[in-house]
């Protein structure tokens, strides 16, 4: 997760396994996904958001605020078992606190970890969440 102060976005770059998130989105009474596949889902960037806004909650100076999408790739010449997702927050024009929620993959496995690098307002922070340890704040 990294504040761009020149676009005044918060760009969010999320590499999480094919497997993991399909079945997390069919818990979630998603659709089979397919990915990258001939077979994919019409809709599946939509599904993939869907469920990481309900799994990856922000609020910047104590506002709740909306992931949009940005787009998934793959490489399949390096990593066949996972792909990344791209997600921003717009029209931030200063972040003075932010407080993370993170259950990504919570409902698919209990001993899920997820690693999270912040660099905002010229500070690098790392956050480990698990299902014991699922938000975080921090104050500038």
């Amino acid at each position: 997760m990294n504040y761009n102060e020149e676009t005044k976005g918060m760009e969010i770059a999320m590499k999480v396994f094919f497997d993991d998130l399909e079945d997390a989105i069919v818990l979630s009474g998603g659709p089979e996904l397919h990915l990258f596949t001939e077979k994919e889902h019409p809709q599946s960037d939509e599904w993939i958001l869907k469920y990481l806004q309900e799994n990856l909650q922000l609020k910047i100076n104590e506002k709740a605020v909306k992931l949009t999408w940005v787009g998934k790739e793959t490489d399949e010449k390096r990593d066949i078992q996972s792909l990344w997702v791209y997600l921003e927050v717009q029209n931030i024009r200063k972040v003075k606190d932010l407080q993370v929620k993170n259950t990504i993959l919570y409902d698919v496995h209990q001993d899920q970890r997820n690693m999270l690098h912040l660099k905002c307002n010229g500070k690098k922070v790392s956050w480990l969440f698990d299902i014991k340890k699922i938000s975080e704040t921090i104050h500038w």
